[in-house]
């Protein structure tokens, strides 16, 4: 998610730039989690007006180290597309402590805590964490066409109200967002020969 993820404030941004920081970062976390070969939900991605977002996958890692790996490399991803994006295009990066205290940060510090002795192999769990942020940095690099052009169709998207989500959660600070479904996010992934895989429908 974008959430509190230090997206500079309105009266910093224009409308634009906030929803193109966000879109980055939702696509970030979506294509990495494609490529890792988790599922995708038919929600997808989307951004509102105040450059909140959410990516929809498979968060909930099976109970083998492999799997909590993979999701973490998936939620580092959004920061750090956010911050090529910023980096490419004049706006400030995320600050080391917006980052670390963001919700993604939180999010895999909860996982990292459940990471089996053997997978530590002898490193603590902040090194193994780090070790972790710079492989889901590099994938970032190495993905980003995908990544920008899962973001571009989403900002193609026109504003709609914004939606609940089916369990009823709130995601949104805005009353406007822009959406970009499931099957919309696997159909752009596969022309980069990526197969996503994707949850049924709820």
């Amino acid at each position: 998610m974008a959430n509190d993820v230090g997206i500079p404030s309105s009266a910093l941004l224009t409308l634009e730039a906030r929803l193109a920081i966000a879109a980055h970062h939702e696509a970030g976390h979506i294509v990495l989690a494609a490529v890792m070969g988790l599922p995708l939900r038919p929600e997808g991605i989307m951004v509102d007006t105040e450059g909140e977002g959410l990516a929809c996958y498979g968060k909930e890692p099976e109970e083998l180290d492999d799997s909590r790996a993979r999701v973490m490399l998936s939620t580092f991803a959004g920061c750090f597309a956010q911050n090529r994006y910023c980096r490419d295009h004049g706006y400030p990066e995320l600050e080391y402590l917006a980052r670390i205290w963001s919700l993604d940060w939180k999010e895999s510090r909860g996982i990292s805590g459940k990471l089996s002795d053997a997978y530590l192999a002898g490193r603590s769990i902040l090194a193994t964490q780090e070790a972790l942020e710079k492989r889901s940095e590099e994938l970032v690099a190495e993905r980003w066409p995908i990544i920008e052009a899962v973001a571009s169709a989403l900002l193609a998207k026109g504003l709609e109200p914004v939606k609940p989500l089916k369990s009823g959660s709130l995601w949104a600070k805005g009353t406007s967002a822009r959406y970009l479904t499931g099957d919309e996010v696997v159909e752009i992934i596969a022309r980069f020969g990526i197969a996503a895989t994707r949850m049924p429908e709820c």
